[in-house]
């Protein structure tokens, strides 16, 4: 069962990740054609808002347009586990934005190279961008699940990024300099990204604190959606 629900959702989601491959591509080998700006300010102009932006777009399409078509409640009473049915729509949803940012990740790298920018630095640069999509998809689901309309999914999705993006401006400025800075910063998704500012001075035991406390909470944001889709009933009017 749990390959004929990869299958509709491939059929269902498809669309997206050719629009977000296009779009994420054509973008970038623009910004690097033109080179009005360094390469590495091309690369975190495009990347940066693609990993806040894709996680929305693809998680869109999963739960709230599932309801907005009126089929979620026949869907969740097919011979089908819960877990098969999340597993589906989840991996199917990080696939239409993961895909994407690989491919032109990968474009990069051939046209491109380290024309301005060592590969080392332009693989961490990678990682950190779309491991900080893979943690914002998961919050945002995480908020979104019950939504009934896309529209509210994509709002529901700023408050989400809203709030992080606060939470990351008070612990700065209430907590600058102090060893609390690191711990509570550590939980904020952005942390992945600015771990990039000043690299060459980041510690490892920093780098994979920050890696390792981000692991464990997407885990744990696994877990609280399953909780909830495992209890989450449907209407079939």
């Amino acid at each position: 069962m749990l390959k004929a629900l990869l299958w509709k959702e491939w059929h269902e989601q498809r669309w997206r990740m050719a629009l977000a491959g296009v779009w994420l591509m054509g973008v970038t080998a623009i910004g690097l054609k033109i080179r009005l700006v360094p390469d590495s300010v091309v690369l975190g102009l495009v990347g940066l808002p693609m990993a806040v932006l894709l996680p929305v777009f693809a998680g869109m399409g999963l739960f709230a347009e599932e309801r907005q078509a009126k089929t979620m409640a026949f869907l969740q009473v097919q011979p089908a586990r819960r877990w098969q049915i999340l597993v589906a729509k989840l991996g199917m949803g990080w696939l239409v934005f993961s895909v994407p940012m690989t491919v032109t990740f990968a474009m990069v790298l051939i046209t491109v190279g380290s024309r301005e920018l060592p590969l080392t630095l332009m693989w961490l640069g990678f990682t950190a961008v779309l491991g900080f999509g893979v943690v914002m998809y998961f919050w945002q689901i995480l908020a979104g699940l019950g939504v009934k309309r896309q529209e509210t999914y994509a709002v529901t999705c700023a408050a989400v990024l809203g709030a992080w993006m606060i939470e990351g401006l008070l612990v700065d400025e209430f907590a600058r300099g102090t060893a609390l800075e690191f711990w509570v910063w550590m939980i904020n998704p952005f942390a992945l990204v600015e771990l990039l500012d000043a690299w060459t001075y980041r510690s490892m035991t920093e780098v994979w604190s920050v890696v390792l406390v981000q692991c464990v909470i997407v885990v744990g944001l696994a877990w609280a959606v399953w909780f909830r889709f495992e209890r989450l009933r449907e209407r079939t009017s």
